[in-house]
Formats: structure tokens, sequence, C-alpha cells
């Protein structure tokens, strides 16, 4: 396994699971408990160019992450809040949303999700889940060591693993360069696409 981990080195498993509480915890909407059900589980359109009709909008009705009781669903992030970051010209942005847990917070909290985790990373004590918003961007930068790490891995044979969602994408394994210029081609754009990606 490469030293630098990105999503795609952790065994997690129910992958589905994984991008339901995703969607879930970046819009307060329960994506996890209603994976079966019409998604996104909510009833109105945020994109206002659709039609409103009756009966057509995503799903029959909307589904929070709030049990009736309105507290959160268990698998549901703590509570975190906007954070001040120092901007070029010595003020600040505010990041809309960030927390913190300790990764077995984070692990047992996913868990509930129906998500598991496996070869988590020992080097990693703290989780921090942060969001953006339509207009601040947030790009998430690797740990320079991981990074030049893995650079060294992957010079010296070790695969660059794919996740399977790719084979089913693209209907079979990916093409992967074997050369050493190839090979840091990847390397980049894939770090490039981890760190630019608002993913939509």
């Amino acid at each position: 396994m490469l030293a630098a981990y990105h999503a795609s080195d952790f065994a997690i498993g129910l992958a589905t699971s994984r991008a339901h509480s995703t969607k879930s915890w970046a819009t307060g909407l329960d994506y996890v408990t209603q994976a079966a059900a019409p998604q996104p589980p909510r009833d109105y359109w945020v994109n206002t160019t659709w039609p409103t009709e009756v009966g057509r909008t995503p799903a029959p009705k909307t589904i929070t992450d709030k049990e009736p009781d309105d507290t959160p669903k268990p698998w549901c992030l703590p509570k975190g809040g906007s954070v001040p970051v120092q901007d070029a010209d010595g003020g600040t942005v505010a990041l809309p949303f960030a927390v913190a847990m300790t990764a077995d917070q984070f692990k047992a909290r996913v868990g509930k999700a129906s998500v598991w985790i496996s070869n988590f990373p020992d080097e990693y004590k703290h989780v921090v889940i942060v969001q953006g918003s339509e207009d601040t961007m947030v790009m998430r930068l690797p740990p320079k060591v991981m990074l030049q790490k893995s650079e060294d891995d992957l010079l010296n044979s070790a695969a660059y693993a794919m996740r399977p969602f790719y084979w089913a994408l693209f209907g079979a394994a990916p093409d992967m360069p074997t050369d050493q210029a190839g090979i840091m081609e990847l390397h980049a754009n894939r770090i490039g696409e981890y760190t630019l990606n608002n993913c939509m």
C-alpha cells in the first residue's frame, strides 16, 4: 500500500452507504436510511428552472436527518460551526462549516451508517470535516511527507490502487501507465482532482 493515503487506499465497506452518509452530512437530508427509496430524499427542486408540478419532484416527501423528536440520527455529524481563516490581505474569510473528532469517534459514527473502515492509517489521530459554500471553495492539500512517500513508492513499483467503481464506470479495468513520466502524471492529476474538485 502507498505510504500517502487517500480514500481509495482504505478498505471501506459498503461504498454506497459511504456515499449516502457524505450526501447526508452535506445536506441535512437522510440519504442513509432512504438508500432504497427515490433519491434525493426531498420533494422540491433546488435548481428552480425545473418545473414544480405535482407528481414531478425528486421524491414524494422530504426526509431530514432528524428523528421524530428532532434529535439527530445516530450517524449525523457532531455540531460544528463557522471557522475564520486568514486571507491573503490580512483579513479573514469564514469557512462555512467545520467539525473535528478523533479517528475512533469518526469510525464509530460512520459505523452507525453501516459503513466499516479497515486499514485506517494509524498516523491519523483526528478527522476534520469541512464544507464550503456557493462562494467559498475549499482546497484540501495532502500532507507533504505522505505525498512524497507515495511518489517514492510508485517509483519503486508499488501499484496505484483504483477503486472498483471505476471499472464499473468505464466497463473495464483502467489502463494504467507503466513509465515513470506517465505514473507521475497520473499521480499529479489524481492529487489535483482530490484537492480542486468540488465533487458534484
